[in-house]
């Protein structure tokens, strides 16, 4: 459970800290909760629609949302022990619906995983 809430607080933050307020029309998917229907206005530079997922111990995290192309460089899927990741970007509006799961930031992903093996 502290991998889930280290890998939702790294992708928030990341998430955010890359963009300026003003819409740019793209809209991409949601998550809140289990509910994957909502969808979001993009802001400055986020011109791609982003899918993660990491599932351990019978648990899987999914997020969807708005990423700037500086996120976004290819799809990742990798497995560390128990624990699988994914993250897939697309072009076009509301491209994030579908369940497909994709190299990309991988740092994004491994320094959550990284955080709870080291410091568990």
């Amino acid at each position: 459970m502290k991998l889930l809430i280290s890998f939702a607080l790294a992708f928030a933050l990341f998430s955010t800290a890359l963009t300026d307020d003003a819409a740019n029309g793209q809209q991409c998917f949601t998550c809140e909760g289990e509910d994957c229907t909502k969808t979001l206005k993009c802001l400055g530079s986020e011109d791609r629609c982003i899918k993660t997922s990491v599932t351990t111990g019978g648990q899987k995290l999914t997020m969807k949302g708005c990423a700037s192309q500086t996120v976004c460089g290819g799809a990742l899927n990798a497995q560390i022990g128990n624990v699988a990741v994914g993250m897939s970007c697309c072009q076009g509006n509301l491209c994030n619906g579908a369940l497909r799961v994709g190299q990309s930031v991988l740092f994004l992903l491994l320094v959550p995983l990284a955080s709870v093996v080291l410091f568990h």
